[in-house]
C-alpha cells in the first residue's frame, strides 16, 4: 500500500465523517424549523383567538351598555308613571 493510497482512506473517512455531520445538522435543522412552524402557526391561532375573544368582550360591553341604558328609561318611565298615577289619584280624592 502506497503513501497515496493512505492519503485516500484518510480523506475518504474525513468525507464519511464530514457527510455523517452534514446529515445530522441537516435533521437538527429540519427539527427545528418544524417546531419553528407549529409554534408560529400555534401563535397565530391564539392571536386569532385572542382577537375574537376581544371582539366578543366589546360586543358585550356595548349589550350591557344598552340593557343599563334600556333599564335607565324604563325606571324613569315607572317614576313618571307613579307621579301620574299619584297625581290623578290626588285629583280624584279631592
Amino acid at each position: 500500500m502506497t503513501h497515496a493510497d493512505d492519503i485516500v482512506r484518510e480523506l475518504a473517512a474525513e468525507l464519511d465523517k464530514a457527510d455523517a455531520e452534514r446529515a445530522r445538522l441537516k435533521d437538527e435543522l429540519d427539527t427545528t424549523t418544524a417546531a419553528y412552524e407549529r409554534r408560529t402557526r400555534q401563535l397565530a391561532a391564539e392571536r386569532d383567538q385572542a382577537c375574537g375573544l376581544s371582539a366578543d368582550l366589546r360586543q358585550a360591553r356595548d349589550a350591557r351598555d344598552q340593557a343599563i341604558s334600556t333599564s335607565q328609561r324604563l325606571r324613569m318611565g315607572l317614576v313618571a308613571a307613579r307621579e301620574r298615577l299619584g297625581a290623578g289619584g290626588e285629583e280624584a280624592g279631592r
